[in-house]
């Protein structure tokens, strides 16, 4: 089988490109377990900081801010294709530009049509997006050795007329989180997932 591929956390390959990659299951159990120790902004944070994390910060934004299940849902899993083709700061996308998103796009569908989450990403995509930015302004105040005073802006959060907030309610930078393994918090990743899961089925059927 030609293409290029890794093998995952379940001892499977997981093909990246060529033939086999529009056959690539996805894990749900093998992402949580990725994300939950690769590192975002290139490790740059007060500590290690995951994408599981993130995800987790997402829906916790989206829950405090009254959206449904399934957008908390779909918040939560935004990243889980990052799993397979690895988490990449904003600016090198950017600089890559249609190369990287010939590759991301597609493990990107094919995670979120494998949870069963197409419709929801279509219908709910700028709000994921807000609450995402959200996510990002409370990162960078909590985690990063940002300083308004002394660092340039960033055009995602600070373009005037459009700033984003961080979510005030939430602390990242406590003893509490620091000391969680990665195990732990893929754990928590896992659990949410599936409490989610079932609330969104009940709140649809109601």
């Amino acid at each position: 089988m030609n293409g290029t591929w890794i093998l995952d956390a379940r001892g499977q390959r997981y093909d990246l490109t060529g033939v086999g990659a529009t056959l690539a299951e996805p894990s749900l159990d093998a992402m949580a377990h990725a994300c939950a120790q690769i590192v975002r902004f290139n490790g740059h944070c007060k500590r290690p900081y995951s994408v599981a994390e993130h995800q987790l910060l997402c829906a916790h934004i989206a829950f405090d801010l009254g959206h449904p299940r399934l957008v908390q849902l779909a918040c939560l899993t935004h990243d889980l294709h990052e799993a397979y083709v690895g988490e990449v700061v904003s600016p090198l996308k950017w600089a890559m530009g249609d190369a990287w998103a010939a590759i991301e796009h597609p493990h990107t569908v094919r995670v979120r049509k494998h949870l069963g989450l197409e419709t929801v990403f279509t219908a709910h995509r700028s709000t994921i997006k807000r609450i995402d930015l959200i996510a990002l302004a409370t990162e960078r105040h909590n985690l990063l050795p940002w300083d308004p005073d002394t660092c340039d802006p960033w055009p995602l959060l600070d373009t005037p007329g459009s700033e984003v907030e961080p979510h005030w309610e939430i602390d990242l930078d406590t003893a509490t989180r620091l000391v969680m393994t990665w195990e732990q918090w893929r754990d928590l990743y896992l659990e949410t997932y599936h409490d989610l899961r079932r609330q969104a089925v009940l709140e649809v059927q109601q």
